[in-house]
């Protein structure tokens, strides 16, 4: 635990001028550092799941295997797997203007990477990122959510021997937090709510810190009238339903065509009520009042409340029917499991309504007809997009993630995770003697002949 945001600096420093006399890790290193921590993640998941369970006050293993270890233990064996390639010097073409000289790109580390990672997947949303900087060759530094402890003490006991001046973890408060994103780290990605995500850009502003802001906001989904309903449904509940609803990319409300209104509400209740597996808590009894008072704020203004039962008689999810602007809800992100329900009848008119709002992270669509999804599709700007699934296009790891507008920039999975982590470094290697120099200083005129021919004929 930092106990102030002295310790924090100096650890800052002290990571600093690890890279600075050290250099960044070497090839070997980063595959034994990702190896290892892979290694750790599998020996412990029982831990880290019980460790995160007791964080929530309670979270099925299911969502924290699935969506927490799962992916991570993903992303760190595909950094390891294709870690030699990235690496390798990347060939560009030359042409006549650099003849003979050879151009390359070198992907070259940063130096040491600050990661803020949040509570609602604590595990995937530190260690992810930090894998995709190891592998560029970084040294990282994540600062954990004060609201898992638990977690925050099996994943400092996880960390693979001899990785003090790899990989640390940071605890901490808010003004722990702040004083973190002041630093001047050789790049900072930041995982949280908007509105922190101003303040973080603002700290980091201070320092030109290169920054990824993987942020949120109000996903849509699109019911369209070639929908198949039932899997649409059975997809849409998933994404809502998972981790109590408490994810970036999660359903937010949704678009139902008029005429297949009732049968969706249908189709909602008879899903909710087939689970019988427990609802994961809502991560404190601070985030469980927010949702109330969203929900009651709606409720007094004309929303109409329907809450749905699982199997054990435990109210699952509420559809929230008559939602307008006027309303907290529909200029907040949830959250929760609480899902807003807005019928349609011209496709253009929903269009147009998301076109007026902040462009999501993620943007769920579900139709038979490839042409209805096209047409959303190319108008409406987001993040991420799924076609007839939710939550999946984050957990495929050769994808990059990111959001766009308020739903943040910058990327991390995939190929561009290890881009943004390293400076691509361009490199001219001319021959040591050519005659080159001394044509461009005569101004020589043969040259100039051969280069209007080339490049500025009609």
């Amino acid at each position: 635990m930092i106990a102030n945001t002295r310790e924090l600096e100096r650890l800052h420093q002290q990571f600093k001028t690890f890279h600075r006399e050290q250099g960044p890790l070497s090839l070997a290193r980063r595959k034994d550092m990702l190896s290892a921590l892979r290694k750790a993640l599998v020996t412990h998941q029982q831990t880290l799941v019980e460790a995160v369970s007791k964080d929530f006050g309670y979270r099925d293993e299911f969502d924290t295997v699935f969506s927490d270890i799962l992916p991570t233990v993903d992303a760190i064996a595909y950094c390891g797997k294709h870690l030699k390639r990235w690496t390798k010097p990347q060939r560009r073409h030359a042409g006549f203007a650099h003849f003979p000289s050879k151009l390359y790109v070198n992907y070259e580390a940063k130096g040491v990477v600050g990661v803020i990672s949040p509570w609602n997947y604590p595990i995937n949303l530190a260690l992810s990122p930090a894998a995709f900087a190891i592998a560029a060759g970084n040294r990282v530094v994540i600062k954990l959510s004060e609201y898992t402890p638990n977690l925050n003490a099996a994943l400092k006991a996880l960390l693979p021997a001899n990785s003090d001046d790899v990989i640390a973890f940071v605890e901490g408060e808010s003004d722990i937090a702040e004083a973190f994103s002041a630093l001047p780290w050789d790049h900072l990605l930041f995982t949280g709510g908007t509105e922190i995500g101003r303040h973080v850009m603002r700290s980091a502003a201070q320092h030109l810190t290169p920054l990824t802001l993987e942020l949120g906001g109000k996903s849509p989904t699109v019911v369209l009238p070639s929908a198949h309903l039932p899997s649409a449904v059975s997809q849409l509940c998933f994404g809502k339903l998972t981790n109590g609803g408490q994810i970036c990319v999660a359903p937010d409300h949704v678009y139902v065509p008029n005429h297949m209104l009732d049968d969706f509400i249908a189709y909602v209740k008879q899903t909710v009520a087939a689970v019988t597996y427990p609802s994961t808590h809502v991560i404190s009894t601070r985030a469980q009042q927010r949702i109330n008072s969203l929900l009651a704020q709606a409720c007094e203004n004309g929303a109409e409340a329907m809450p749905l039962l699982d199997a054990q008689g435990n109210t699952r999810l509420t559809l929230l029917l008559n939602v307008d602007t006027r309303m907290d809800i529909a200029n907040t992100e949830i959250f929760g499991p609480i899902l807003p329900v807005y019928g349609y009848d011209d496709i253009e008119q929903v269009i147009e309504t998301l076109k007026g709002q902040a462009k999501p992270l993620a943007l769920y669509l579900f139709a038979q007809d490839s042409r209805q999804w096209r047409q959303v599709s190319e108008q409406v700007q987001s993040g991420t997009l799924a076609i007839n699934d939710t939550l999946m296009q984050v957990s495929a790891t050769d994808l990059p993630f990111g959001g766009v507008g308020e739903s943040g920039f910058g990327q991390y999975h995939g190929k561009e995770g290890f881009i943004t982590f390293s400076h691509a470094r361009s490199v001219v290697q001319s021959p040591a003697r050519w005659p080159k120099a001394r044509l461009l200083l005569q101004r020589s005129k043969l040259l100039l002949g051969i280069s209007k021919w080339l490049y500025l004929r009609k």
